[in-house]
This record gives structure tokens, sequence and C-alpha cells, in this order.
């Protein structure tokens, strides 16, 4: 079975940046008094526990599995692709089958009104 490598160190301190955060703020998040684990994890020492890995997954708004095994330095293939997006996307996934097809109804509704009319295209997004 291929071994997934793992991108939590660069990916940490990536996102950190991203966020604006320096070491301390996430550490304080974390419930933690210094930087010095941060610091570690994003040297690539060593990676912390289960439930911090869950923990600083929420803080940035991404799975699990993108914080572990996504070069998330590499560009997207949708760049405009928010957290906010992705969050949606998580939470839309959990809906019944019946229950997404009213959310996109109501999103084709909002696009009309928001957009104005639209293309054939829009019809099957």
């Amino acid at each position: 079975m291929e071994q997934k490598q793992n991108y939590f160190a660069s990916n940490l301190k990536l996102l950190r940046q991203k966020y604006k955060m320096e070491q301390i703020d996430l550490a304080n998040r974390l419930g933690r008094k210094s930087s010095s684990s941060v610091s570690e994890w994003e040297k690539g020492k060593y990676t912390p526990k289960a439930g911090v890995l869950n923990d600083i997954a929420k803080i940035f708004n991404i799975s699990l599995s993108e914080l572990m095994t996504k070069d998330l330095s590499k560009p997207s293939e949708d760049e405009t692709e928010t957290p906010q997006f992705r969050a949606i996307q998580r939470k839309a996934k959990s809906l019944s089958v019946e229950d997404q097809e009213r959310l996109i109804q109501l999103m084709q509704l909002t696009f009309q009104d928001v957009l104005g009319g639209g293309d054939e295209d829009d019809h099957n997004f």
C-alpha cells in the first residue's frame, strides 16, 4: 500500500503565516503557554497527538487529511476557494440528497438575484 507523504510541518508554518499568526498566537489558541511546541512541530521534530491535530485543522478550517497529506504550498485546482467555501462544501456533504437539492435551488435563486439572469451552463452547477 502506498504511503502518503506527511506535509504537516510545512503546512503548519504555511497556514500560520497565511493567517498572520505568530507561533505564540497559535500556541495560546491551543491552550499552551509557550510557542516551543509549535516551533518543534514546524521543524518536523515531532507531530502532536491526534486531538491537537484536530484542533489545528479546525483553527485553519481544513480537513485533517489536507493538513497532513496535501502539499498546501502548491496551488490548488481552484485558487478562489476560501476556507469558508470549503467549510460550506463539507457541511453540504452531510445533508440528505433532498436537502442538498433544496440548497442548490436556493443557491440558484440567490445567484439569479445577485447576478441577474445567467448563462445556460449555470443551471447545472
